[in-house]
């Protein structure tokens, strides 16, 4: 079972809206709980994530610019950590961004 993965990459790395649950963005390496960022969903998937996390997105929660701002930064290719083959995390500054696939 592939667990943690680190990919240097310097081609793109291309995710559709379709296939995001969500993304994160936060301080790098702090708790992913929320206390130290946001997590943002795309209208697409709402469903599929609530489900997926237990509980209903809101739609305060929905920001589908947001999305797709963390999945060009990630087409920039770069140090990306891939966890569980679905969540691909990348620090660029003082920030870390996360995406979240649909399992």
């Amino acid at each position: 079972m592939k667990i943690n993965t680190i990919v240097e990459n310097t081609k793109e790395i291309n995710f559709s809206p379709e296939q995001v649950s969500c993304v994160y963005i936060g301080k790098p390496n702090c708790c992913m709980c929320g206390c130290s960022g946001d997590y943002f969903y795309t209208s697409i998937n709402t469903a599929k994530s609530g489900l997926d996390r237990g509980y209903e997105v809101t739609e305060n929660e929905v920001n589908d610019a947001k999305v797709n701002t963390v999945l060009g930064l990630f087409e920039e290719g770069g140090r990306i950590e891939n966890l569980f083959d679905y969540i691909f995390t990348k620090i660029i500054s003082e920030r870390q961004y996360t995406i979240y696939l649909i399992k």
